[in-house]
């Protein structure tokens, strides 16, 4: 896993599909569509251009923890960030999107300036897999995630990973 930037990312733009690798509350699966179809509540309304569902999904587990910080607007807590600094492990999930999907995605993310670092995790399947997250922890901004927040996350690891209670303590 490295970070990259914008310019290096855009030297992908030759492939038709990426994976998109997620954590939070883009695990659970209508969370995240609400970036590809739009949403005035939680995303930009417009959304992606290209509005299909991903071609597919898949279980992932990061190298690296999670932590909850800052206080969004939208759920009145914390938010999750991956904190790529540190080994760990956490429990995300895979959506192989379109790159304009993608890069669609990004920049609903980036609104708050928050997941500013664009983050080149993994090659599966002869694709490359991103993710973004924050630039460096935040341990000044540090918070508990609402029960919303968490109700939406623990959907999606339900849904993907079953209902296993030992997951869910991440």
């Amino acid at each position: 896993m490295r970070i990259i930037d914008k310019e290096e990312l855009n030297q992908y733009e030759g492939y038709s599909h990426v994976w998109y690798a997620c954590y939070g509350s883009n695990i659970n699966y209508d969370r995240f569509m609400k970036y590809i179809n739009g949403d005035e509540k939680y995303s930009t309304s417009e959304g992606c251009e290209d509005k299909s569902e991903p071609l597919e999904e898949r279980q992932y587990i990061f190298e690296h923890p999670i932590y909850f910080a800052g206080k969004s607007q939208i759920w009145g807590g914390g938010v999750a960030y991956l904190d790529y600094e540190r080994p760990g492990r956490s429990y995300g999930k895979l959506y192989k999107v379109t790159m304009k999907q993608f890069e669609g995605i990004l920049k609903q993310e980036q609104r708050a300036q928050l997941y500013n670092t664009i983050l080149l995790v993994d090659t599966i399947d002869n694709l490359p897999v991103f993710s973004f997250t924050a630039k460096h922890r935040i341990d000044e901004l540090l918070s508990e995630p609402s029960k919303e927040y968490l109700d939406v996350i623990n959907k999606g690891i339900d849904d993907l990973y079953g209902n296993v209670e030992e997951i869910k303590k991440w």
